[in-house]
């Protein structure tokens, strides 16, 4: 089976890539950035006294492309501000990370896959065929972010969203376990100022090269 992965900081286009890739190679797509904001739910809806026992218990799928938790479709519900604010708190503790990253391997194995997230192609699949780093400027992932929330109809001012990629920015960078940062082997690819389609077409010619060594 082959793994692809594709790390890179918050709104640097890493969903929109890791989706249309996938698809483009009939891969499946998994977005652990997903399992991380269920545990920020689960954290903020029961606190810390059950927060690891239901965690640990949750029972993650991937059915026909969509992730589920306990037998529920992941929407709307894990992509809200609030969700934001405390997403990358939950996500450096080591027993969460522990336990997603335990999760994502089970959830990959046997697959052809594109996974993405913060440290997948250092900690998680530190093995994968092909390992992608995403870049962009502070600005313009604010920028992507905020028009997400736009569209989703929540009303939030844009410095919000920039002091919000910013924070997310120290912390996941700063963190003693698996800190945000690229894989030696990883490419590195900046988004900046290319659109979606661009960035999948080249990334899927540079991928397409690498799986011929795999």
């Amino acid at each position: 089976m082959m793994y692809i992965t594709i790390d890179g900081p918050a709104g640097s286009g890493k969903s929109s890539v890791a989706q249309r890739l996938a698809k483009e190679l009939g891969f499946e797509h998994l977005d652990t950035g997903a399992l991380y904001r269920s545990a920020a739910l689960l954290w903020l809806r029961y606190g810390k006294d059950d927060f690891f026992n239901m965690l640990n218990n949750a029972k993650f799928e991937l059915v026909n492309g969509t992730l589920r938790m306990n037998g529920k479709a992941l929407g709307d519900e894990i992509r809200t501000p609030e969700i934001g604010k405390v997403v990358s708190k939950v996500a450096e503790m080591p027993k969460v990370r522990e336990i997603i990253t335990q999760k994502t391997r089970e959830l990959a194995d046997e697959k052809n896959i594109v996974v993405e997230g913060r440290d997948i192609g250092t900690v998680v699949l530190p093995n994968a065929c092909v390992k992608i780093f995403l870049v962009a400027s502070v600005e313009e992932r604010a920028k992507r972010r905020y028009a997400q929330y736009q569209l989703k109809g929540i009303n939030i001012r844009f410095e919000d969203v920039v002091k919000e990629i910013e924070s997310r920015d120290r912390i996941d960078s700063s963190r003693e376990v698996a800190p945000l940062k690229p894989a030696e082997d990883a490419l590195m690819f900046n988004t900046d100022s290319l659109t979606l389609n661009e960035v999948v077409k080249k990334l899927k010619e540079i991928v397409l090269e690498k799986l011929k060594k795999c």
